[in-house]
């Protein structure tokens, strides 16, 4: 038990070490002016050659993805669970790949829209994969975190 508790003591104190590093990196003036928004400003250009296959394919752009889960769809962080700590887009909600192979579904709906984004588009594509042989019919891979940047979406952290 004593083990157990100095692993997870280590585990926090290393996750406040970077975020605080994380938080202090940037300057007085970016601290101020850092705005929790959900959709880019218009005169913002969403970058489609950096943007994932289905980004491309379906023109989706961050705004559309805010709209759609506020009416219902889904958009899935499926990173670990400390690399959602350290950033995500605010809209999503954290589904780590590992459980998705570990075949444990969101309780959703197969018809309802699901975005996904991870660490890299190997990630977002292995999380894609599963859901959609698991029989979900609307499911978006938005791909890496670059890649969901490029469709003008925004990093925060938690």
């Amino acid at each position: 038990m004593k083990k157990s508790r100095l692993i997870l003591l280590v585990l926090v104190f290393t996750a406040v070490l970077v975020e605080y590093r994380y938080v202090n990196s940037f300057s007085p003036i970016e601290k101020k002016t850092a705005v929790r928004q959900y959709a880019p400003h218009p005169s913002d250009e969403i970058k489609w050659s950096e943007a994932s296959q289905d980004a491309q394919t379906y023109q989706i752009r961050f705004e559309q993805v805010a709209a759609a889960v506020k009416n219902g769809a889904k958009c899935y962080d499926v990173r670990s669970f400390i690399e959602y700590q350290l950033g995500n887009i605010g809209i999503a909600e954290h589904y780590p790949l590992s459980s998705l192979r570990k075949q444990e579904f969101p309780a959703v709906v197969h018809d309802v829209p699901i975005y996904l984004y991870g660490s890299d588009s190997v990630m977002s594509a292995q999380a894609a994969k599963l859901l959609r042989d698991e029989g979900f019919q609307y499911i978006y891979d938005l791909g890496s975190v670059e890649q969901i940047k490029a469709i003008g979406a925004t990093l925060y952290s938690i």
